[in-house]
């Protein structure tokens, strides 16, 4: 907007060769409302002196000040509860006690000393532990174990009945007994 005014001023003055003579001082048109309520502001005030203080205001007002402040201080020191060491050592002594009693019944029970032998190792525990992957054993040493291990085979006939055997069968996947049997 500013280009255009300017390129407009420049096309005048160059027709008729002279400037116009008329002008406006920089930044008028942002100024004049500021300029004009300023100066209806200032017209409407009233010219008398509202605010004044009072002979020997700053020289007095340290001394109600601190005045004050001691008043407060020596009120609020009367209201101050003094708790005694002894109050103080009372309201210890459950904490204390519930600490000396978890400290005792940790000690008692965390800090057992017991060892385990093979022998109280059952069967059922050690399947356990094979089964979800936490013992690592190769073919050799399954070998060894089975060499070693007596079974009977009559608890095994015993166990079978034509009902059980043929819930096995209906549950396996033909290509499975496929592959059992090759």
């Amino acid at each position: 907007m500013d280009k255009e005014l300017k390129h407009t001023t420049d096309f005048i003055n160059q027709k008729t060769g002279k400037k116009t003579g008329f002008s406006i001082p920089k930044n008028y048109f942002e100024e004049i409302d500021d300029t004009i309520l300023s100066s209806i502001i200032t017209d409407n005030l009233d010219k008398k002196q509202h605010f004044k203080t009072p002979s020997n205001y700053f020289d007095t007002v340290e001394d109600a000040i601190l005045k004050q402040v001691d008043i407060k201080v020596s009120e609020d020191v009367k209201k101050v509860k003094l708790i005694s060491l002894y109050q103080k050592m009372l309201q210890f002594i459950p904490l204390t006690a519930a600490a000396s009693v978890l400290l005792f019944v940790s000690l008692h029970y965390l800090n057992t000393t017991k060892t385990y032998t093979f022998d109280d190792i059952t069967a059922t525990e050690i399947s356990l532990w094979y089964e979800n992957g936490y013992g690592i054993s190769n073919n050799e040493e399954l070998g060894f174990v089975l060499d070693a291990s007596v079974f009977d085979d009559t608890d095994i006939l015993q166990s079978i009945n034509n009902q059980n055997l043929e819930d096995y069968l209906n549950t396996i996947d033909n290509t499975t007994l496929l592959n059992e049997i090759e």
